[in-house]
């Protein structure tokens, strides 16, 4: 084979080529040797059995642990204090759910108020989706009669109503203060509030609810869909008495 390497350098040209060669049968050979290992597990009984069983253990594992999740109130939306009405147990009832949950979402609202109707009807199909949190509810009219609620208003800083409070691993790691995160409009969507909650892992996102183009629009506006409460005094605790939208009474 005539490289043109000319005479003296016919030798050096052609060790060359065959390295090449070499070289080449090697890639070949490696290429070949990877589609026969995915050809076995393909045709391989003992392995595709091997993929079934580990499929049925996880499997198996989610079914326990939704078990587990649902002996500890997950899979629904549901109220702290008990019927919704004044409880001095709200408070321990928290508290004992935020120890019970590694993921907590606990949505502080008023009956009367409707833009907190928004956030029930979105937060009571995150339920539904999301058991590896547990979704709930405590009413702040409660707040005003004293007691748990009451506690538990002053002491995590609820000083504006929807707010949404995300517990991880028994520390309160965010408020959802309103909907000024969420676009700044009252309609949002369930996969923003869903990714939201994600942000603070409060849950874990499927794979509909994550961002796409139309979706996914800048939070970081000012808002006014949202109500105040009072605080008295000069200190930032939050008042027994009514709330406020916009500076305004919205009794």
């Amino acid at each position: 084979m005539d490289l043109g390497f000319g005479g003296s350098n016919q030798q050096f040209g052609s060790a060359a080529a065959n390295a090449i060669l070499q070289s080449t049968i090697q890639q070949e050979r490696a290429v070949e040797n990877e589609m026969a290992a995915y050809d076995a597990v393909l045709t391989d009984e003992q392995a595709l059995q091997a993929l079934r069983v580990r499929r049925l253990q996880e499997m198996r594992h989610r079914k326990e642990q939704e078990a587990v999740w649902s002996q500890q109130g997950h899979g629904v939306y549901s109220e702290l204090s008990p019927g919704g009405q004044v409880s001095t147990d709200t408070a321990k009832e928290f508290f004992k759910a935020s120890k019970a949950s590694d993921r907590l979402c606990v949505h502080f609202y008023r009956p009367t108020t409707r833009i907190c109707d928004i956030m029930h009807a979105h937060l009571e199909k995150l339920a539904a989706v999301h058991k590896e949190t547990r979704f709930c509810k405590i009413n702040v009219e409660t707040a005003e009669q004293g007691g748990g609620a009451a506690y538990l208003v002053e002491q995590l800083g609820i000083v504006i109503l929807p707010t949404v409070l995300i517990v991880r691993n028994r520390k309160a790691v965010h408020h959802i203060r309103g909907f000024d995160e969420l676009g700044a409009t009252e309609d949002f969507s369930q996969s923003s509030l869903a990714r939201l909650i994600a942000s603070h892992d409060g849950l874990s996102l499927t794979e509909d609810e994550r961002c796409d183009d139309d979706d996914c629009a800048d939070h970081g506006r000012s808002g006014v869909n949202s109500m105040r409460l009072h605080t008295s005094g000069s200190g930032g605790g939050a008042s027994r008495g009514g709330y406020s939208r916009n500076g305004e009474d919205y009794d």
